[in-house]
């Protein structure tokens, strides 16, 4: 049994649950050092209104004092998440003191936050492991490049709203 795999599938049933919100499809879940899952989250940017809701920061809001004791209690938290996290989200990790980061997809569309600092080693230094997730998950990226094919069709996708935006609409 591949825990990260299991991991990976249930952030990916957040990211479907993302896109049924009209919200572009990122999904995230925190796991414990004893495969416990303490929280799950999903992108809400636009069904919140909320630019900072991505997937990764729900997940960590979600996980709540549970991130405070874990540092106490010296315990590893993983996020698994759909994307590469982006800055923000990057920071949000860092600062929630999880040790593992591990992703589907790096974010061709230049947001991801891992390859904007990978000089700086921050990663390597703050976390114990960076997981980009090869060969055995390509039916799973396949599945969250779907959803985001199916996100370009959706009437929320930033490119549509700017058009609406345009036209005054």
């Amino acid at each position: 049994m591949n825990k990260d795999r299991d991991f990976l599938q249930v952030a990916l049933q957040e990211a479907e649950e993302a896109l049924r919100e009209n919200t572009y499809p990122v999904g995230a879940v925190i796991v414990d050092e004893d495969q416990n899952i303490i929280a799950t989250g999903r992108n809400r940017v636009h069904s919140d209104h909320d630019a900072t809701a991505h997937a990764e920061m729900d997940a960590i809001r979600n996980a709540g004092s549970s991130i405070f004791k874990a540092k106490i209690e010296r315990k590893t938290y993983t996020i698994y998440t759909t994307l590469e996290p982006c800055l923000m989200c990057t920071g949000g990790i860092l600062f929630a003191n999880i040790k593992r980061v591990v992703w589907l997809l790096n974010d061709s569309e230049g947001f991801g936050g891992y390859k904007k600092i990978s000089a700086a080693g921050i990663f390597e230094r703050k976390f114990r492991e960076v997981d980009v997730q090869e060969e055995p998950y390509d039916d799973l990226k396949m599945k969250q490049l779907e959803l985001m094919r199916q996100w370009e069709s959706n009437p929320n996708h930033v490119v549509h709203l700017r058009n609406t935006y345009k036209k005054g609409g």
